[in-house]
């Protein structure tokens, strides 16, 4: 699979292809992970390499919802990203935290309080998928390097993530000027997941 047409100059076609294999790593390590956690077989698909386009982040990834995004120090350097579509979202926190029915019927107050409970559980349920993933990638690319890569402490993003991985990448002073995005989904395709790389460099 070819570079964008977009790529900037910058990345020569070996560096291209370094971090798509890099990418095409991570991503296998985070099936497997992901495959483990859920308890079902999770397939890959081929990793596509993204160049700059005239469209936001925001555009080209609307269908991914959610997002929990992680820098990171050390080796390539840059952001690893896991999103999740509403649905997968949804069907990930029922598969995780079990359908939830003692909000239905409390007075407005105490619904109004479990409700929150409920929010905060179920981010702290994605906030801990994507740091699963996220690690089993970085761990994945640094064995590969033979060098130290760290993450940060992920941020999660309920909705708008395309435009809070454009932020991130901004605050970096890049251009998302190239990217790896790998989805890996289980055989009903109830669990869709998008892994992202975005590499400071080759």
């Amino acid at each position: 699979m070819s570079a964008s047409s977009d790529m900037p100059s910058t990345w020569s076609h070996a560096a291209v292809d370094r971090v798509r294999e890099l990418g095409s790593i991570g991503a296998a390590q985070a099936a497997n992970v992901f495959a483990q956690l859920v308890g079902r077989t999770i397939r890959m698909q081929v990793p596509l390499v993204r160049g700059r386009s005239t469209r936001p982040l925001a555009h080209e990834l609307k269908a991914w919802d959610t997002g929990i995004f992680f820098e990171v120090e050390g080796g390539l350097g840059g952001l690893v990203a896991v999103f999740f579509s509403v649905r997968s979202r949804d069907n990930l926190l029922r598969l995780l935290l079990g359908e939830r029915s003692a909000v239905e019927e409390p007075i407005p107050e105490e619904k109004e309080e479990a409700m929150a409970a409920l929010r905060r559980e179920e981010e702290s349920a994605l906030r801990e998928v994507g740091n699963i993933l996220a690690s089993s990638v970085v761990s994945a690319i640094a064995d590969v390097l033979g060098t130290r890569v760290l993450p940060s402490i992920p941020t999660l993003a309920a909705e708008g993530a395309g435009s809070v991985l454009q932020s991130l990448v901004a605050a970096r002073g890049g251009d998302a000027g190239l990217r790896i995005e790998t989805e890996i989904f289980d055989s009903d395709e109830e669990l869709r997941c998008l892994v992202v790389l975005v590499p400071d460099r080759a």
